[in-house]
């Protein structure tokens, strides 16, 4: 169902308000951090004034055009998503042209953003083709499964022994953790739709209340999700093992009745409990995750690390707590108001462009940014729901679509913001629209196209 035109213009006229002030606002703050840096360098604080300005005016009229687009298409709903992202890109390229420099900034423009706004504009114009992902959800299910396995076979190997990316040819490459995911949704949002009613019409009675499909229901998805998660666990990539699960605990929970997957969840439980029990025994815990966890109980511990059984002569504190204390430092440095742009030591935190730009962001910009960023994703978030809480309830691929999105934004801000802060063990996940890394940038802005593509299916008038 298309939009109705009288409602089209109130709404994206409040949306443009929005993109202006959200434009100004990267305006300014690029301004100011090409003033505060030459200013600290003691050079004419003017100088570099107009190339920082490129990327705020580029995303500016990116965005520009995509309302002129909603309007063209007389889309009247959702005048929020737009500027929501807007602002957090722009928040995120200013830490990280604070920290990378034009050419990080514009590395991220390039890879992520600009292709990434091309598919959004496409998915606004063709919006029947998330009708085609449907139909065609089984080769892109295997093709995305096979990016996974392919790059931790032949993938590129990091300095710390991991297969994150794959490189094909003079392709840039290809992280595939990030695509997984999201193939992950369109798999179970087609098979759930598929087999869902069936799986709930056939279910058995377990203790009473408790309700469990036959298990040929449960085996497409649960062999998905297992080979998937050993080829990331292949690769070293235990941050996407745990977003795949929260995607798939959570399209479950979205997609059968309450008395059905607590039936499934209390045996997946059990199943979960004896692999547990058979791995402490026969298989060796990776030593990026016993780091990890050691770091998250005490980052200033001064035990010593040992390598095979043998004293490595670095401490904790030395090792993997040194990142989580420097992050420590920068929200203490911060306080409520930060440092200023430009002026704070953000780049003493490893990996402050990509995995700990949170804290980045608190010591320079503040914890009244850092929790207005927070107050976005949440406002992003319940905005996605909303479109898949008004659309038909025949339309049941569409629901989970933007479902597994939401659960997949939600649970990457909260593990990432969590590891920032120590509240939770390091994960290595990216902050979506913040952080430094192209693929993933293009996967999310990819996710925001598809919300706005299901929006033009909806009545004008808000709920």
């Amino acid at each position: 169902m298309v939009a109705k035109k009288s409602g089209a213009r109130p709404w994206r006229g409040m949306e443009a308000l929005l993109l202006v002030i959200v434009t100004a606002i990267g305006v300014l703050g690029f301004t100011l951090l090409a003033v505060g840096i030459q200013v600290q360098l003691k050079q004419n604080p003017l100088a570099t004034v107009p190339a920082a300005l490129l990327p705020a005016l580029l995303v500016g009229a990116s965005f520009a055009g995509i309302h002129i687009l909603l309007r063209v298409r007389r889309v009247a709903l959702e005048p929020i998503l737009l500027p929501a992202v807007e602002l957090l890109l722009t928040i995120g390229l200013l830490m990280i042209w604070r920290l990378r420099g034009s050419s990080g900034v514009w590395q991220q423009l390039l890879r992520g953003f600009i292709p990434g706004m091309l598919l959004i504009a496409a998915l606004i114009l063709r919006p029947h083709w998330i009708e085609l992902v449907r139909r065609w959800a089984i080769p892109i299910s295997l093709f995305g499964l096979a990016l996974p396995i392919a790059t931790a076979l032949f993938g590129v190997t990091d300095e710390t022994g991991a297969r994150l990316a794959l490189k094909l040819g003079p392709l840039p490459a290809i992280q595939a953790s990030e695509i997984i995911k999201v193939v992950l949704v369109i798999f179970l949002a087609w098979y759930i739709e598929r087999e869902g009613r069936e799986a709930t019409g056939r279910a058995r009675p377990l203790f009473g209340w408790l309700r469990l499909p036959t298990l040929r229901y449960l085996i497409p998805g649960t062999l998905f999700v297992g080979l998937a998660t050993l080829a990331l666990v292949a690769m070293s990539d235990f941050g996407a093992v745990l977003i795949l699960g929260a995607i798939f605990i959570g399209m479950l929970y979205a997609g059968f009745e309450t008395r059905i997957f607590a039936a499934i969840a209390a045996l997946g439980l059990v199943l979960a409990l004896l692999m547990g029990v058979v791995l402490s025994f026969t298989w060796q815990v990776p030593t990026v995750i016993q780091y990890r966890f050691l770091a998250f109980r005490d980052p200033w511990s001064s035990q010593q690390i040992e390598l095979n059984g043998q004293p490595s002569g670095v401490t904790i504190s030395e090792g993997p707590g040194y990142q989580i204390q420097q992050s420590v430092y920068a929200l203490i440095a911060g306080g409520v108001t930060g440092t200023g742009l430009g002026f704070g030591s953000p780049e003493y935190v490893p990996l402050a462009q990509s995995d700990f730009i949170f804290a980045a962001i608190l010591e320079e910009m503040g914890a009244v940014v850092g929790i207005a960023v927070l107050i976005l994703f949440a406002i992003l978030l319940l905005r996605i729901l909303r479109i898949a809480l008004l659309l038909p309830p025949q339309q049941v691929f569409e629901r989970l679509l933007l479902t597994g999105i939401a659960i997949h934004l939600f649970t990457q801000v909260f593990v990432m913001v969590g590891g920032t802060l120590n509240l939770l063990p390091l994960t290595g996940v990216t902050i979506p629209f913040l952080s430094l890394g192209g693929v993933a940038l293009l996967v999310n802005l990819a996710e925001i196209g598809v919300a706005l593509a299901l929006a033009q299916r909806l009545e004008a008038e808000p709920l």
